[in-house]
C-alpha cells in the first residue's frame, strides 16, 4: 500500500502459531511500489518493510514451555567408517534448580527400537552422542527419548534419518586425527549452521555495520527492570556481530499505532496489548522487523534502515535471561531484535531464531550464529 507523504512501501507480513514464539509463516500480501516524488523533483528510494508475528500458544506462556520438551539434529548424510553425531537438549529445570537428565539413543531395526547408548544430559539440557556409521549403504533412522525426570513429562523425538553412503572413489587425503570430542557441560552451539535466513530471504537484508545503530525504548508497559533486559540483549547481540549499537533514550512510539517513529532513533522498541495494536490478539507475544532499501554491488540486496521490536505485555514470561527452564523475556527480546536487524526464522527448535521460544533455545544455536555473521560487521559497510 502507499502511504501519503512516505516513501512507496511493499509491506510483507507473517504471522504465526506456535509454541512459544512458534511461527508458522502464512503468504505475504504484496504490492510494488514505486519512488515517490520529494519536493525538489528527486525520487526517494523505494523502501520495503518485513515483519514477523510470533506466537504462544493460548497466552499461556507455562503451557506452552511444558510441551516443548526435546530437539535434536543429525547430518543427512554420512560416509561409511565416518562417525555420525546426534546432538540436542532436553527440558530441564531453570538453572539453578537443574539437574542433569537422562537421555537414551535409540536405533530402529526389523525388531523394533534398539537403545544404543545411555547417558545424562549437561545441566543446561545439552546432550551429544556419537556412533559409527557402518560400512553399508542404508538409511539409519534414530531418535532421542528421555523418562519422565524432575516433575518433568516423558518426551521423545521423532526420527532421525541419516543416509550413508560409500566415499568416492578418488583417493582422498590422509584424514588429519580425530578431534577429542566437546564436554557435553561446555555449551556448544547445537544444530546446524545451516540453519538461518534473512528477513527479506529474496536477496538477503542487514544494516550498514560502519556506523552507529541507534535505539529508543518505550517503557509503558515493561516489567522492572526491562530497559536493562533489552540493553543486555543488544550487548549480546554486538558482541557476536561486531555491530555497534547506542541508546539513544527514551520514546512514546509504539509499532502499528499512528505514533510518530523517533527522528533521533533506527530502531524502536516498546511494549504494547491487543486492546491497543490487535495484531497482538490470541497468542501474540512479539512483533520484529524492519524497513530495508535496495543496495547494489553487494552481499545483500537491502540496506536495512528501520527497525521495530514490539513485546506483548500480556504474557508472563519470566524476566530476563536464563540458560534452561521455561520461556524467558531475554529470549523473546534477542528473537525480535534479530528480526529488526535482518534474520530472518530458523527450522531447527534449538535456534532462538526458531519460531518458537521454549526451554530448547535459549542459548544461540550454530545456525544463529550463522545468521549473525552475515548481518554483522564481518561482511564491511554498505
Amino acid at each position: 500500500m502507499k502511504l501519503p507523504g512516505s516513501p512507496a512501501l511493499r509491506h510483507m507480513c507473517a504471522t504465526v502459531a506456535a509454541t512459544g514464539l512458534a511461527l508458522a509463516l502464512a503468504p505475504a500480501s504484496m504490492s510494488a511500489g514505486a519512488p515517490d516524488a520529494v519536493g525538489d523533483g528527486a525520487a526517494r528510494p523505494a523502501t520495503v518493510t518485513a515483519e514477523y508475528a510470533d506466537t504462544v500458544h493460548g497466552g499461556d506462556a507455562a503451557e506452552l514451555n511444558r510441551a516443548a520438551r526435546i530437539a535434536a539434529t543429525t547430518p543427512k548424510s554420512a560416509e561409511t567408517g565416518a562417525r555420525i553425531v546426534v546432538s540436542g537438549v532436553a527440558q530441564v529445570q531453570a538453572a539453578r534448580h537443574a539437574r542433569p537428565r537422562p537421555v537414551e539413543l535409540l536405533e530402529s531395526t526389523s525388531a523394533g527400537w534398539r537403545v544404543l547408548a545411555r547417558k545424562q544430559t549437561a545441566r543446561t539440557g545439552v546432550f551429544r552422542f556419537e556412533v559409527g556409521a557402518g560400512s553399508q549403504d542404508r538409511t539409519r533412522s534414530f531418535q532421542i527419548r528421555s523418562p519422565r525426570f524432575d516433575g518433568l513429562a516423558a518426551a521423545h523425538t521423532g526420527r532421525l534419518r541419516v543416509a550413508v553412503v560409500r566415499p568416492p572413489t578418488t583417493p582422498a587425503p590422509t584424514p588429519a586425527p580425530t578431534p577429542a570430542p566437546t564436554p557435553v557441560d561446555v555449551l556448544t552451539p547445537l544444530g546446524l549452521a545451516g540453519d538461518w535466513s534473512y528477513l527479506f530471504a529474496a536477496g538477503g537484508s542487514r544494516w550498514n555495520p560502519c556506523t552507529p545503530i541507534r535505539w529508543a525504548y518505550n517503557p509503558q508497559g515493561g516489567y522492572a527492570g526491562s530497559l536493562a533486559h533489552v540493553q543486555e540483549a543488544f550487548a549480546r547481540i554486538a558482541s557476536r556481530t561486531g555491530l555497534t549499537f547506542e541508546y539513544v533514550g527514551e520514546t512514546t512510539h509504539v509499532h502499528r499505532t499512528a505514533s510518530i517513529f523517533p527522528a533521533h532513533a533506527d530502531i524502536a522498541v516498546a511494549w504494547s496489548d491487543e486492546a491497543q495494536v490487535p495484531d497482538l490478539l490470541g497468542g501474540v507475544v512479539g512483533i520484529g522487523g524492519g524497513s530495508a532499501q535496495a543496495a547494489a554491488g553487494t552481499d545483500v540486496a537491502w540496506k536495512m534502515v528501520r527497525g521495530f521490536v514490539l513485546l506483548d505485555r500480556g504474557h508472563a514470561l519470566r524476566p530476563g535471561f536464563d540458560s534452561s527452564g521455561s520461556t524467558t523475556w531475554g529470549q523473546v527480546m534477542m528473537h525480535e531484535t534479530l528480526h529488526a536487524l535482518g534474520l530472518g526464522h530458523a527450522n531447527g527448535a534449538e535456534q532462538v531464531m526458531h519460531g518458537s521460544a521454549s526451554s530448547l533455545n535459549h542459548n544461540l544455536g550454530a545456525g544463529d550464529l550463522t545468521g549473525m555473521s552475515r548481518i554483522g560487521a564481518g561482511p564491511g559497510c554498505l
